[in-house]
């Protein structure tokens, strides 16, 4: 033998008019409160992001003043230039050099893709302590995204010694965080001529 259920009969709750207004403005004022802040040190870093071979790269986008695909320009290479300039391109009638961080580290070169941009940088100081201007090569182009800095964690020691010094540091999802002055700022990427 079964027994059957019987469904229960939902209760209807009454709301008295005058209660009525006491929970709309209850309601206003929990909506109306300014949502809270989370609480961290250190600060945000916008960054650019792309990547060189297998790599995952940041760029803070404070030093950088333009990005083009490198397929819309025409460049040249430049003879007895050292191996990680790989030429020069004309950005609205200014001479850049094209900059090869993979060979710069003494990582293996790779082919360029198709994807391939050039992202024209300032920052750090030469010999003669002005700015430096160069375009970076890419493989392609990610996005801009926030990294705090507090997140950024020291590269670990499978990272050669060369690519530590140009680095901010790691963020949680492997991006390499440059350090754009440091890169800039290294007396190597000077080519003077005679030397």
């Amino acid at each position: 033998m079964t027994q059957q259920t019987q469904p229960r009969p939902q209760r209807t709750v009454l709301i008295k008019p005058q209660d009525v207004q006491s929970i709309l403005e209850e309601r206003a004022r929990l909506l109306a409160r300014k949502p809270e802040k989370k609480a961290f040190s250190g600060e945000t870093l916008e960054v650019l992001t792309f990547h060189l071979g297998t790599e995952y790269i940041g760029i803070p986008t404070e030093g950088v003043l333009e990005v083009q695909p490198l397929s819309g320009h025409h460049w040249s290479r430049v003879p007895c230039a050292p191996g990680f300039i790989i030429g020069i391109v004309n950005l609205r009638s200014r001479i850049y050099s094209i900059m090869d961080l993979t060979v710069f580290w003494g990582l293996p070169p790779h082919p360029f893709s198709e994807k391939a941009h050039i992202v024209l940088v300032r920052g750090g100081h030469g010999s003669n302590h002005q700015e430096v201007e160069l375009t970076l090569l890419t493989d392609d182009l990610g996005k801009v995204c926030h990294v705090r800095t507090d997140d950024l964690t020291p590269p670990p020691p499978t990272v050669s010694a060369k690519v530590q010094g140009h680095l901010k540091g790691i963020s949680h999802d492997m991006m390499m965080v440059l350090d754009l002055e440091s890169i800039l700022s290294d007396p190597q990427i000077i080519v003077c001529e005679g030397q």
